[in-house]
């Protein structure tokens, strides 16, 4: 039984060393600056690419001219107003005590 403890002793101190050595790694050692100019040079050459093709983007606005488009109707119905809730939602309601 003690065997197995020790065991399991040693098992959890170098997990919690390697979780240690990690945590170390990840707040204070300083990333590489070659490694985000590099990235930042290529999401800004998508960014570019994508613009341009946004601008080349060409509509055909003929359409609103033409006599079966203006023809169309609105089939859209008004909705209904009623009465929602009391003015005062926190006041005493007569007869619920």
């Amino acid at each position: 039984m003690k065997n197995f403890k020790n065991k399991r002793t040693v098992i959890l101190v170098v997990i919690l060393l390697g979780l240690l050595a990690l945590a170390y790694k990840v707040m204070f050692v300083s990333p590489s600056e070659d490694l985000s100019v590099d990235e930042n040079i290529a999401a800004s050459e998508r960014v570019e690419g994508i613009l341009r093709e946004v601008e080349n983007i060409n509509f055909d606005t003929s359409i609103m001219e033409d006599q079966k488009f203006k023809s169309l109707k609105s089939i859209e119905t008004p909705l209904i107003s009623l009465p929602i809730g009391r003015k005062n939602p926190f006041s005493v309601v007569s007869g619920s005590n």
